[in-house]
């Protein structure tokens, strides 16, 4: 969970250098510079409170997933230009723009369910933001 008064900067220095120290991201400072490098091209703030901030470099082995939770919001830049109010930051290999790309899209898709959204604002710890992003849509 993300304190309040952080600002987007700020989000995101917390969110990529929890990534960082996961050993699968062989160069901290490299992928940091890239994630707001990314930014500057374009919001990731993606509307309804959600942003999805990510990067797909070389030396990244495997992939890294880091999920912040404001409940205050975040001004974001975010295109409905509302705040944000879930981060979730994706380090991902290059090498793999298959599973990225399915990555991004179970994420989005998950992100678009009420009840996960919902389950996530009002999660008390890392494991049951984990237990909304993995749950099943009871749909099949």
């Amino acid at each position: 969970m993300l304190e309040d008064g952080l600002d987007k900067p700020a989000v995101l220095q917390r969110l990529a250098e929890c990534i960082s120290r996961d050993a699968s991201v062989t160069q901290p400072k490299a992928f940091i510079r890239a994630i707001f490098e990314r930014e500057e091209v374009s919001s990731t703030g993606v509307g309804g409170g959600i942003a999805v901030p990510h990067a797909k470099l070389s030396f990244n082995l495997d992939f890294v997933i880091s999920v912040g939770v404001s409940q205050a919001g975040i001004a974001y830049a975010a295109k409905d230009g509302a705040p944000v109010h879930i981060v979730v930051m994706i380090a991902a290999p290059e090498s793999e723009r298959t599973t990225y790309l399915r990555v991004l899209a179970t994420i989005a898709a998950q992100l678009k369910r009420p009840e996960v959204l919902s389950a996530i604002r009002h999660a008390n710890d890392a494991d049951a933001v984990i237990a909304a992003l993995c749950s099943q849509s009871g749909n099949g």
